[in-house]
């Protein structure tokens, strides 16, 4: 639906460089110079300017990448909306934290769906930022989230807690008297910018540590990852309580003293959202479910 030169655009906002955008978008470095400069024509203004040999956005261009990010947004909602508005069967799109662990979702959704009058549902199980990016592109209907991922962009509905603790293998020392015991330990977290990462970062701050002071650093991409390195002795986890069931044969959460931490879960979904009033069910029979487990 959008022009396609806006998509050379931001392909161009994000490399600075026309050799690579015309590499990624397979057409030639001559034809995203002629792209840039229809829109610029078009809107009367200059997008780019070099600073030496850097190619930056000027403001006019810096508030165009914003209006184009959000139109493309958009653009896919309508595509996604449409496309269900043509199924006869529509599914509850729900998306679901990978770090929150499956199984709770599993067991919840099956006591749900064995009821009669039961609702269709696709479950989309992914980290939280991926989840986050499909609910503005309107490619889901909800998600559960920690609250530290609310946003003003979304409506958010309180659900329930889960704890997040400290986990190692079943030798590792049981009982501690502080956190800062465990910094001369191995600290298994995920990649950067991941929601589990700021919750572990906001939690460690509020003890006055951070994740610098751990003596050794293991970066894995995948809660199941984190979870067997764990299992392993390779090294000690912060992670969700749900996260960790059917681990307990092989993992234990370490006792801690002064460290009860609690996280607030969340439902999210588009603000003005027509179709709000068709889940809203599911929503509270999740919730009340959630809270009984």
């Amino acid at each position: 639906m959008l022009d396609f030169r806006i998509a050379t655009f931001l392909q161009l906002c994000e490399t600075k460089s026309y050799t690579k955008t015309a590499k990624l978008l397979d057409i030639t470095q001559p034809s995203v110079t002629q792209h840039i400069k229809y829109l610029q024509r078009r809107y009367q203004c200059k997008l780019f300017s070099y600073e030496g040999k850097t190619l930056r956005l000027t403001p006019e261009g810096e508030y165009l990448r914003r209006q184009a990010e959000a139109m493309t947004k958009m653009s896919a909602k309508i595509v996604a909306d449409l496309q269900r508005m043509g199924d006869s069967r529509q599914a509850l799109r729900f998306g679901y934290p990978e770090e929150l662990g499956e199984t709770a979702a599993a067991k919840i959704l099956a006591q749900i769906l064995k009821r009669e009058n039961a609702p269709e549902i696709s479950l989309y199980v992914k980290k939280t930022e991926e989840l986050l990016n499909m609910l503005g592109n309107g490619q889901l209907d909800f998600i559960l989230a920690d609250s530290i991922s609310e946003d003003v962009q979304f409506t958010s509905e309180p659900v329930g807690e889960t704890a997040f603790c400290c986990y190692a293998a079943k030798n590792h020392e049981k009982a501690l008297e502080a956190i800062s015991q465990l910094l001369p330990e191995r600290l298994l977290i995920s990649e950067k910018g991941t929601v589990d990462r700021k919750v572990l970062e906001e939690v460690l701050a509020q003890h006055k540590l951070m994740t610098d002071e751990f003596q050794r650093i293991m970066t894995a991409g995948t809660s199941v990852s984190l979870r067997e390195l764990t299992a392993a002795g390779i090294g000690i986890q912060f992670a969700y309580e749900t996260s960790m069931q059917g681990m307990e044969d092989r993992v234990q959460k370490l006792d801690i003293s002064n460290f009860d931490e609690k996280r607030s879960l969340v439902f999210l979904y588009q603000k003005e959202n027509p179709e709000a009033e068709n889940f809203k069910e599911f929503l509270e029979t999740f919730r009340n479910a959630w809270n009984k487990k």
